[in-house]
């Protein structure tokens, strides 16, 4: 069986703040990163204990160009850019997600969308990334690991095994579950029970003839755009399109994450290949990052948006401008 392991990055077990997960602060490549690699070597271990006969691992956070090195995997694995649609046609079998967070809105560890500001809906439940990724693949999700309020708000995903590694804190901080070899050994275990479990997984069926919804912030400056993707605007920062089978709605997504993206794109900094790399870059930049950072991760944000607001946390907008 080949599994797509896909990789997200602020529920790795052991991290301790926002600092970790992005590539153009130190934090991330002092301990995030490590930290990251560590939960993937071990899942894939399990995976492939538990009778997997090849492993491709998708590198799915936003925070660096390259999130997990390929010299920081198991023989029998190896990373790809494949995207979640095209995971039927590259022969993937079933999917294992790691590190996974809570969905936009809820009050956990770094919650959020896709992108800060972004909310997705469809018939009425809020999804989180892991709805989209299992439902782009179309293959049995045979486990998650991440935070505890993800677990707890999963929604149609709940029957899906799931290891609970960290405890959020707030949104800016979590508390992990066990030491390190402890926590290794426990993503080792499950990860193979679920492989091992494989053939009970439950189906994962990818929605057709729906309604999906978006929101953000910012939805007011950007109706231009998400028209443009096939979003018929519902309200001031609300829009909506119909599909009749989830593969449909990868245009509108891309467009709604594009849309949300803009207001933090004059600050955003591209990927690193090393700490050096990312110690070269323009510092006054990275300074105007770290604030938007962290105050992020302190914000309390609503579960959907209803009307318009600033996308930038308060007061970073004037503390920018301070310089």
């Amino acid at each position: 069986m080949v599994v797509a392991v896909s990789v997200d990055m602020e529920g790795a077990s052991q991290l301790r703040g926002v600092r970790e997960i992005w590539g153009c602060l130190p934090e991330y490549w002092e301990t995030g990163k490590p930290r990251l690699e560590a939960d993937v070597f071990a899942a894939c271990q399990g995976l492939l204990a538990g009778g997997a006969s090849e492993l491709v691992v998708l590198d799915n956070h936003g925070g660096n160009t390259v999130n997990v090195s390929a010299d920081a995997l198991p023989a029998g694995t190896r990373l790809e850019t494949w995207r979640d649609f095209e995971l039927r046609d590259h022969d993937v079998d079933a999917m294992f997600q790691i590190g996974y967070h809570p969905r936009g809105g809820v009050e956990g560890f770094l919650s959020h969308t896709f992108l800060p500001g972004l909310r997705l809906r469809l018939g009425g439940e809020l999804i989180s990334e892991s709805h989209g990724r299992a439902w782009a693949s179309g293959v049995p999700l045979l486990g998650i690991t991440g935070n505890d309020l993800h677990q707890q708000t999963i929604g149609s995903l709940c029957d899906t095994p799931y290891l609970v590694v960290q405890k959020s804190v707030g949104r800016s901080a979590m508390q992990p579950l066990w030491n390190v070899e402890d926590g290794l050994e426990a993503i080792r275990e499950f990860a193979e029970r679920c492989m091992r479990d494989a053939a009970a997984a439950p189906p994962i069926t990818s929605p057709t003839d729906g309604t999906f919804e978006a929101s953000m912030p910012n939805g007011h400056e950007v109706v231009d755009q998400m028209e443009a993707a096939g979003w018929a605007r519902t309200a001031d920062v609300t829009f909506e399109v119909r599909f009749k089978k989830w593969a449909d709605t990868r245009e509108p997504l891309a467009a709604a994450m594009s849309a949300a993206l803009a207001p933090f794109v004059p600050y955003w900094l591209g990927g690193f290949d090393s700490a050096e790399d990312a110690a070269a870059a323009d510092q006054e930049r990275v300074s105007q990052l770290r604030l938007i950072f962290d105050a992020w991760a302190q914000e309390s944000q609503p579960q959907w948006w209803e009307e318009r607001a600033d996308p930038l946390p308060p007061n970073v907008a004037q503390a920018l401008a301070a310089g």
